[in-house]
């Protein structure tokens, strides 16, 4: 009788070696056997065991294709390739004003995509009613089946809010009566595949961090101004959540005085910060006073993280980072004049702009799907494709605009 260690040990070795094979092919496109040892640097009879498991679950599958050489001229050969669409990814992004849902197969190829605008104020079950039909929308576009979410596919949904280590809304100010309600549970079971909701802010600083200004550091402070102001942190490459959900949840505190009782920017000299902006451009000085105002305050709050966290950068977004270096310089200065020590932060502007939020549910829904694909952890996730987002983000614009 094989000891139980020693099957255990044999089934983790298995998982590995097909982990490795499936990620060669999604990765390098098709391969033959000898082609995939290559790759991986695993035995052919290595390669050769893990295929028919892998071909099995789905993951992958065989084709013939006729060559002239290495098997004799004109004899098929095993090519093997992954099943980009054995399992589809999907972001939802809820905001108050907005719905975006963005879809990619296991390569992170986008395959469809849908925003709409909310006309008016959802509340509980109807507001969680409208993300389901937004999703089915569009899936409904992009001529796919929703009901294929009940395979190997998983869901990430952002929200507003500090999300709690059951994986529920604790406190959210613009969805308080999603508080304590099994948003992700809901949605398991509308659609049949795995689902996780996570804070918004935090989502962005991963999409900034996979995909974005912050791909090539392990530690990101992303600092959202827009109509509220937020922070998401990445640490050692890997989202902070804190023991109770709450890292990142200093609008309130930090830069309490630029905040209503709701949590939303408060502005003096304008009803928002584009009016704001606008005039202090048209040389308003009441507008330049107050946004100088607000790039001092905002520094204080940006050197006091900067300097508990010390990141490799700091990333602005939201709408206000549209300003570019119109709000970047100066706060640069602001930040530099707060730090009492020779550190200078790195304070850049956002790549992913309004697309950030989405992008990282999607790159949560891909990361939290990996281990159950592929049986092992700690496997490089597939780039997903950025442009091809953008690209169909514009073009919904566009048909909206026309439509």
């Amino acid at each position: 009788m094989i000891p139980v260690e020693n099957g255990a040990h044999d089934a983790r070795q298995a998982n590995q070696s097909g982990a490795r094979v499936a990620v060669a092919l999604r990765d390098g496109g098709r391969a033959t056997v000898a082609q995939l040892a290559e790759r991986t640097g695993l035995s052919r009879p290595t390669v050769e065991a893990a295929l028919p498991a892998l071909r099995e679950r789905g993951l992958v599958d065989m084709i013939e294709e006729h060559t002239a050489g290495g098997r004799g001229a004109g004899r098929p050969a095993r090519i093997f390739e992954f099943v980009a669409d054995a399992g589809l990814l999907v972001g939802v992004d809820v905001g108050i004003h907005r719905v975006r849902v963005v879809v990619a197969d296991l390569t992170g190829r986008i395959v469809a995509w849908h925003q709409r605008d909310i006309e008016h104020r959802f509340v509980g079950a109807d507001r969680l009613d409208y993300v389901k039909d937004a999703v089915r929308t569009c899936f409904d576009r992009a001529g796919l089946d929703v009901g294929r979410l009940a395979t190997l596919s998983g869901m990430a949904v952002a929200v507003s809010g500090m999300v709690g280590p059951d994986g529920r809304l604790a406190v959210s100010h613009n969805f308080p009566d999603w508080e304590g309600v099994d948003i992700a549970g809901r949605l398991r079971e509308e659609f049949g595949c795995t689902a996780a909701i996570e804070n918004d802010m935090r989502l962005a600083a991963l999409a900034e961090h996979r995909m974005g200004a912050a791909r090539l550091v392990d530690d990101v402070a992303y600092f959202f101004a827009g109509h509220r102001i937020s922070m998401g942190l990445i640490i050692d490459g890997k989202l902070r959540r804190g023991r109770h959900g709450a890292a990142g949840e200093i609008g309130g505190s930090v830069f309490s005085m630029h905040v209503d009782d709701s949590g939303q920017l408060r502005w003096e000299t304008a009803e928002t910060a584009e009016e704001v902006f606008r005039a202090a451009a048209a040389g308003d000085a009441a507008a330049q006073a107050e946004i100088e105002r607000f790039v001092r305050g905002v520094a204080t709050g940006i050197a006091t993280v900067t300097m508990a966290v010390d990141p490799d950068v700091v990333v602005v977004g939201g709408g206000l980072s549209r300003a570019g270096e119109e709000l970047l310089r100066p706060l640069r200065a602001a930040v530099m004049s707060e730090i009492g020590v020779p550190v200078r932060p790195s304070i850049i502007q956002s790549e992913l702009g309004a697309e950030s939020v989405v992008l990282g549910a999607l790159a949560l829904a891909s990361g939290q799907a990996m281990e159950r694909l592929y049986l092992v952890p700690d496997l490089p996730e597939p780039d997903i494709d950025v442009a091809a987002a953008r690209t169909m983000a514009a073009q919904e614009i566009v048909e909206e605009a026309a439509g």
